[in-house]
């Protein structure tokens, strides 16, 4: 169980007075008694690791594991590589504001070393254990994965260019029914190749970083929502991670 999925009056005062205080500190904190200068963006850092692992598991397939009759190692290929493309092709049309800091040494190794490297567990699982996936399990994470991107893509380009236009609550389209509709889809993307790696250990790693680092996130939102005008309507009008199914009679059109 994914803590922010847990009853707001269970999960909030957990983010409020532990994982948002912990989070602040290793994102900001730990600077003060481990000193660096400013080097690159963290930008940098998490496009590296993206459009990377496409060749990481090309490195895994072909000079250590030897996978390349394997069609779960190239499903994972195709998946994985593709989605890093696109993350790619994103920051370049419309790149995220809060990616886009200078940081130091530290932060990117912390990045890289906390959030971002545990992801290449998944081909290793896949390709040193050379797991084999069902048909059916190939098909459900295709589609996971495609559903995923879309809404990752699609919710994220809304939000940039009416940000770019107009600050403030954005309670409609792609957010109509669901606060955090960028995260789902990270969420399908990321679920997908772990049901694919068929390891538990997959598994503690995704919950480990929606937990920590997309549950503050979103716990912060939920908070810069509540403080809005139209946050209170919006929220009985959504659900903070899954699609309202019956939210869109609420929902305002023109």
């Amino acid at each position: 169980m994914v803590l922010f999925m847990l009853p707001k009056f269970v999960a909030d005062p957990i983010y409020a007075n532990a994982i948002g205080p912990l989070m602040d500190f290793l994102q900001y904190g730990i600077n003060d008694y481990i000193p660096s200068p400013l080097l690159w963006k963290i930008a940098h850092t998490t496009n590296f690791q993206k459009f990377g692992t496409g060749f990481f598991c090309l490195y895994l397939m072909n000079y250590v594991f030897n996978t390349g009759d394997h069609l779960t190692s190239w499903i994972y290929l195709s998946l994985h590589g593709t989605y890093g493309m696109l993350w790619c092709l994103k920051e370049i049309v419309f790149p995220d504001p809060s990616w886009q800091r200078h940081v130091t040494l530290v932060d990117h190794l912390m990045a890289f070393g906390a959030v971002l490297g545990p992801y290449w567990y998944f081909p290793y699982s896949i390709m040193s254990k050379r797991t084999d996936a069902s048909m059916q399990l190939i098909a459900l994470c295709i589609s996971m994965h495609t559903l995923g991107c879309v809404l990752m893509m699609a919710s994220d380009t809304q939000k940039h260019f009416v940000l770019k236009v107009k600050k403030g609550l954005i309670d409609d389209g792609w957010f109509g029914v669901c606060r955090n509709t960028n995260y789902l889809g990270e969420m399908m993307i990321y679920g997908s190749y772990a049901a694919l790696t068929q390891d538990w250990i997959s598994w503690a790693i995704l919950v480990y970083v929606w937990t920590l680092l997309f549950g503050r996130n979103m716990f912060n939102k939920e908070a810069s929502i509540a403080r809005k005008k139209g946050g209170k309507e919006y929220m009985d009008n959504s659900w903070m991670i899954i699609p309202k199914p019956w939210g869109w009679m609420g929902e305002k059109r023109d």
